[in-house]
């Protein structure tokens, strides 16, 4: 069976981790889609991602915080990238929010009540999953002790009680009432969904089983909570190639579809917010830094608004303004002789430049004066993915994917 492009990215990701690190390489940790969160207030979310590499070779690892739905972000956190860089879950309390693993160690996580520039570390052995709570200080464990347990703690992690043991369900989220737990029984490339759902603390299961249409069979879905009882977001990869958005208010009963999501080719993040009909897609590319888009809806992940933020060196509390859906295109793509750039809006100033993804510079070029059209060859570049970055001036306008293909 071939593998996908997906595949073959975690398998070199863990690879790397395991040979350049020396540490325990939890993979779901290091390629899991929840290292963002919604926070506790209004329009608030927190991202926790790679960031750049210093001219030292040092790559940094940055816990960026937003109150704006992520127009604007702020680095709360600054470390070394493969000595920190766990999921993180928003707590029902301003500022504070759990991150696992803490300093790359399934044995390890912490806990911030200052908007996560620092963490107090806690101890659970052998973390395989986890989710924070509706109530504030509620965490949930699922980990090896005596078979696959699930675990839960109401005081930030201090203490922790054994809800039941279950091989055969998988901890993914906890609903909107007290008790709440979503889970899925184990699937592989098959449908349909095994949903789990207590109202006890996670002490007793039912299983539902779900189909999503026009997706008979799939390669993974993550379950994110909306606002209210019984809602629920499905984000669903079809054989890795496309990725599918359903939303349901009724546990399941009812499942619709609300957009096709875009393809991974970076890496995707995602969560709800806690507004209603609020919801996040994050998609990193990452260079010598990293770019960061960040797409927000307000109804149901219909429709979204795009933020860029360019995370460099150089970002510290730098607002990005919301890019314009077309400030400039660019065509073909996948190209393989050529690359055409149009600007929409031309003033003097723009430089276009095509990165690989070490964040070399291969080509480049200013786009003259009142032209608003330039070209730049691609013939001679080796087929692969690389980022086309339009400035004017010192100021970023956007960044695209190209992919060349010869």
């Amino acid at each position: 069976m071939n593998m996908s492009k997906k595949t073959w990215f975690k398998l070199l990701l863990v690879i790397t981790l395991a040979l350049n690190a020396g540490i325990d390489t939890q993979g779901q940790y290091y390629y899991s889609t929840r290292h963002a969160t919604r926070g506790a207030d209004t329009a608030e979310i927190y991202i926790n991602c790679w960031w750049y590499q210093d001219a030292n070779g040092i790559q940094w690892n940055g816990l960026f915080h937003s109150t704006d739905n992520g127009q604007t972000l702020t680095p709360m956190r600054k470390r070394k990238w493969l000595e920190e860089g766990g999921i993180i879950h928003g707590d029902s309390i301003s500022g504070r929010i759990f991150q696992v693993p803490m300093q790359m160690s399934s044995d390890t996580f912490g806990i911030s009540f200052d908007y996560g520039v620092n963490f107090d570390l806690k101890y659970f052995n052998n973390i395989h999953y986890s989710v924070a709570g509706c109530m504030a200080g509620e965490i949930y464990i699922q980990a090896y002790e005596q078979g696959l347990g699930i675990y839960r703690s109401d005081d930030y992690g201090s203490s922790f009680s054994l809800q039941s043991s279950y091989d055969s369900i998988g901890l993914r989220e906890v609903g909107t009432l007290p008790g709440e737990i979503y889970g899925i029984k184990w699937f592989f490339e098959t449908g349909p969904l095994g949903l789990a759902y207590s109202n006890d603390y996670g002490q007793t299961f039912t299983t539902s089983y779900l189909e999503f249409q026009g997706v008979p069979s799939f390669s993974e879905c993550m379950i994110y909570r909306g606002t209210e009882p019984g809602e629920i977001y499905f984000v669903v990869y079809f054989y890795d190639a496309e990725i599918y958005l359903f939303h349901t208010f009724d546990y399941g009963q009812t499942i619709t579809f609300q957009c096709q999501l875009p393809s991974p080719g970076g890496e995707m993040l995602y969560t709800a917010g806690r507004t209603p009909g609020t919801f996040y897609i994050f998609e990193r590319y990452w260079a010598a830094y990293s770019a960061l888009y960040i797409y927000f809806s307000r109804d149901y992940g219909v429709t979204y608004t795009t933020y860029l933020h360019i995370l460099d060196s150089t970002f510290t509390q730098i607002p990005t303004q919301s890019i314009p859906a077309k400030s400039f295109i660019c065509y073909p793509n996948p190209a393989s002789s050529f690359i055409q750039i149009d600007i929409q809006h031309p003033q003097s100033g723009y430089r276009v430049s095509l990165c690989d993804m070490l964040g070399n510079i291969r080509v480049s070029s200013v786009l003259p004066s009142g032209r608003k059209q330039i070209r730049l060859d691609v013939s001679d570049l080796p087929q692969g993915i690389y980022l086309l970055k339009v400035m004017r001036d010192n100021n970023c306008i956007g960044v695209r994917k190209v992919l060349v293909n010869k």
